[in-house]
Order: structure tokens, then C-alpha cells, then sequence
């Protein structure tokens, strides 16, 4: 019925594969990939905050792949510091995962983009079998009819490549790049919201650290009181009220000692949590008490807001999304303009003809064609016009969430500035309360001691001095806090 290709055939189809080899988009597409962040445990280094989509290139190279599973080990006699609890959060909190993941679909995006660029080929294959009646002259064939028996086989190597659009895939793919680098920053500010809530975490369990060394410091100071009540007591300096009062001290601290322990506990919990590691974890953790106090915010809050503006992952971010809606705009607008195209088809016709049950015809011959395509767009009921004032919109709406962003970011940096000029003031504050509170308490119960003063005195002053403990210890944390919600709100936090 029909013949092997010929030789020719195989020569052309050869030919043509290595020719389209060279143009195909795995030849010279770069890795998209190195457009994401690397792995979810480290983040993405932002650029200048004049950063467009031309800049949101491969910065970071892929070296290596997150894995499943991949977590940080707790070493069960070690002691970590903030630092290192940090960093234990950045390997195992699944919002770093589930940001970075985006970050690499969206810098996938750009690659399905520039695939456009690139010539399509495909190998198509048709073929079957066709009986028609076909009409003939009466004077020819007296039946006024015959019977056509057609049988072919098409294989086709086929070329479709957008030449020109003008302007279209270029904003497609400027786009593309604008939010990949929006989900970079966006990775990045993730990140840092990670390293804000485990710092805050910490110094609230440094706070309620230091609440429970307090109340078991007002406890021992109870006690003693107590112990001095009953000596007086003893020796018939004092009624059975007063040893009663004491022990009703004695009790009432120690519940503030109950509830301080429980209050420890929740705050440990707490800073579990934000690692994202076992609810039942026992970790070692450094006491926040015993690092230096932050330094003073500078006097120029000018300068803070300036930099804050400059580093901040959301005001970054809206100034990429302004890129992103620019591109779409751009594409949209190249819907005016025609499109040109080149195609191409080399195939082999196998086939068969027969009429009337007759002898059958073959034929096994290549061909091809190579076109050039123009597409002149006219009228579309309006949809171009509509697409374009669309994009318009989100150019429009980018920009003004930018100035939104900008001054929720103005806001959030002079609040956090001025609370840790408070909260520096508030320990100052605090410590001169605490040396005040312990000296009246000794003096009290000096005199008590000395049977020239009373127990209410010594009552007064002990309560007065577990306050002032106590607001020491929160005073001393709060200051921590508030350093980390300054730097959070600036942009500045050090992930790494």
C-alpha cells in the first residue's frame, strides 16, 4: 500500500531538529529559579529601595534545595540565646516555607513568560481513511457517480513563533519580574515579623522571669518579717495580732509566687510557639537579664524615618507592585497594535487513492511551507478600551497604596520611637523606685527590729518593695521590646 520514508525525509527532519535546537528556550533560558530566594531558612538580601524590574534579576544563586522535614535539633545541654533561638525559628517555622515557596512560583512565573519569546514546534500526525461519492457527468461514467477511496498519513513538524507583538510580552514579562521581586521583599518581611515575634516572646519570658524572682524575693522578705513578728511575739513585745498579720503576708505573697510561676510557664509556651518546634520542647534559654541594655534612639527621628522608608519590606514591596501593574498596563495597551508571525510545516504524504475499487495510486513525498502571518486587530466591542482603563485603575490603586503604606509606616516608626524613649526613661525610673523601696524596707524593718517601730510600717514597706521590684523587672523588659518593635518598624531587624 505504501512506502518507508525515503531518505530525503529523515535528511530534512534532521536538519530542521537541529536547527530549531539552537532556538529552543532550553538552550538560553536562564534558571528562573535563582530569582526566588534560595531556601526558607535565610532571607532574601532586598536591594535599593530604587529597585524596578529590571533589577529583579537572579540576585540569589540557588545552591541548594530546601528539603522536607529539614529542621534544627534541640541540644538538651546547651543554653541558647536569642540569637540562636532566632535561627531555630527561621529553619522551622512552616511561614518561612509556605512564603518561600511563593517566592519560587512566582519567580517560575517569569520563566512561563519568557517561554513566549521562543519559537513553539510540535510533531503532528494525522491520518485515516475516507470513502466519498463524488458526482460525474452521465456521458463520462453512466451511473452519473463514482466512489473515491482516499487513505493518507500526514506526519508534520511544525514551527509557530511570534515574531513582533509590540510591546505585549515585554510587559507580560516586566510584570512577571516586578512580582517576583514583590515576593522576594514579601519573604523577606516575613522573616523579619518572625524574628520580631520570637524577640518579643523572649523578653516577655524575661519579663516573667523576672516577676517570679521577684515574688520569691518578696516570699523570703515575708518570711523574715514573719520570723521577726513571732520573735516579738515571743519575747511579749507584741500581741497575737501581729504574728497574724504576718503569716497573712506571708501567705499572700506566696500566692503572687503561685500565680508568677504560672505566668512563667505561658510565656515559655509562648516563645515555643513562635519556633515552630514541639509544643513539649525543653529548651535551655539564656535570661534576657543578663544582656546590656539598647542604646538610645537617635535625637534626628528624621534620620529613623528615612531609613525606615529605605529598608521597610512593605513600602519596597508597594513600590514593586506599582512596577507590576505598569507592566500589565503596557501589555494591555500593545492589544492596538498587530501581530507578526512566522510558520512553518515540513511533512511526508503517505497516502493512497483508488476509484471504484480500482488500482490504487500511492504516494510517499515530502513537502512544506513556511508563512509569514499578520494580524491587524479592528474592532472588539470595547474589550481593548476596557482592559486598558482596568490597568489604569491598578497602576492608579498601586501608587496610592504606596502613600498608604508610607504613612502607616511614618506612624508605626514614630510610635515605636517614642515608646522606647519611654520605656528607657520608665527604667531609669524604675531602678531609682527599686534602691528607694529597699532602703524604706530596711529602715522599717530596722526599727521594728528595734522594737520602735510597727509591723504596719514593715507590712507597708515590704509591699512597696515587691512592687517596685517587680516593676523593675518589667520596666528592664519592656525596654528590650520596644528596642525590637523600633527596629521591626524601621525595617532594619537583623535577621542573620
Amino acid at each position: 500500500m505504501s512506502r518507508p520514508f525515503p531518505p530525503s525525509f529523515a535528511k530534512h527532519v534532521c536538519r530542521a531538529a537541529a536547527w530549531l535546537t539552537l532556538l529552543s528556550p532550553v538552550a538560553w533560558a536562564a534558571d528562573v529559579l535563582q530569582l526566588a530566594p534560595e531556601s526558607p531558612d535565610k532571607p532574601w538580601a532586598i536591594p535599593s529601595v530604587s529597585g524596578t524590574a529590571d533589577r529583579a534579576g537572579p540576585w540569589v544563586q540557588r545552591d541548594a534545595v530546601f528539603g522536607q522535614g529539614k529542621g534544627v535539633p534541640i541540644e538538651q545541654n546547651r543554653r541558647y540565646s536569642l540569637a540562636e533561638l532566632i535561627d531555630i525559628a527561621q529553619r522551622n517555622n512552616p511561614e518561612t516555607r509556605i512564603a518561600w515557596e511563593q517566592a519560587r512560583r512566582a519567580a517560575l512565573a517569569v520563566g512561563l513568560d519568557e517561554s513566549e519569546y521562543a519559537p513553539q514546534v510540535s510533531i503532528d500526525v494525522i491520518g485515516g481513511y475516507q470513502r466519498t461519492p463524488l458526482p460525474i457527468p452521465t456521458t463520462t461514467i453512466p451511473a452519473g457517480y463514482f466512489i473515491s477511496d482516499t487513505r493518507e498519513i500526514f506526519p508534520v513538524l511544525a514551527l509557530k513563533w511570534l515574531l513582533f507583538d509590540f510591546g505585549r510580552r515585554e510587559g507580560q514579562d516586566q510584570a512577571a519580574r516586578a512580582n517576583s521581586f514583590v515576593a522576594n521583599v514579601a519573604f523577606t518581611g516575613v522573616h523579619q515579623k518572625l524574628v520580631y515575634t520570637v524577640s518579643r516572646a523572649y523578653f516577655s519570658l524575661g519579663a516573667a522571669r523576672g516577676r517570679l524572682s521577684s515574688a520569691r524575693r518578696a516570699v523570703t522578705a515575708a518570711e523574715t518579717v514573719q520570723d521577726a513578728a513571732v520573735s516579738r511575739r515571743e519575747r511579749g513585745l507584741a500581741t497575737v495580732v501581729v504574728p497574724a498579720q504576718a503569716q497573712r503576708q506571708t501567705a499572700q505573697a506566696r500566692y503572687y509566687l503561685t500565680k508568677a510561676t504560672g505566668d512563667e510557664r505561658t510565656a515559655y509556651a509562648n516563645l515555643i510557639a513562635s519556633l515552630g518546634v514541639a509544643a513539649d520542647a525543653r529548651i535551655d534559654i539564656v535570661d534576657s537579664s543578663q544582656q546590656p541594655l539598647p542604646a538610645e534612639p537617635p535625637e534626628d527621628m528624621d534620620t529613623v524615618l528615612r531609613d525606615a522608608l529605605a529598608h521597610r519590606p512593605d513600602v519596597i514591596a508597594a513600590i514593586g507592585k506599582i512596577e507590576a501593574a505598569e507592566g500589565a498596563l503596557k501589555t494591555r495597551r500593545a492589544d492596538y497594535y498587530p501581530k507578526i508571525g512566522l510558520s512553518a510545516q515540513i511533512f511526508e504524504n503517505i497516502g493512497g487513492f483508488s476509484t471504484d475499487g480500482g488500482p490504487w495510486s500511492t504516494v510517499n513525498k515530502p513537502g512544506g511551507s513556511i508563512l509569514l502571518t499578520l494580524s491587524v486587530p479592528l474592532y472588539d466591542g470595547g474589550g481593548r478600551d476596557s482592559r486598558v482603563a482596568s490597568a489604569q485603575s491598578e497602576v492608579a490603586a498601586a501608587r496610592d497604596s504606596l502613600a498608604q503604606v508610607r504613612d502607616a509606616a511614618t506612624l508605626q516608626v514614630v510610635s515605636a520611637y517614642n515608646d522606647l524613649k519611654t520605656s528607657l526613661a520608665a527604667y531609669s525610673a524604675a531602678v531609682a523606685l527599686r534602691e528607694a523601696a529597699q532602703t524604706a524596707y530596711e529602715a522599717a524593718l530596722g526599727a521594728f527590729n528595734g522594737g520602735v517601730g510597727t509591723y504596719t510600717d514593715v507590712a507597708s514597706e515590704l509591699s512597696s518593695l515587691a512592687t517596685a521590684d517587680a516593676q523593675k523587672e518589667d520596666a528592664h523588659a519592656n525596654v528590650f521590646t520596644a528596642a525590637a518593635a523600633l527596629a521591626f518598624a524601621s525595617g532594619v531587624v537583623q535577621t542573620r
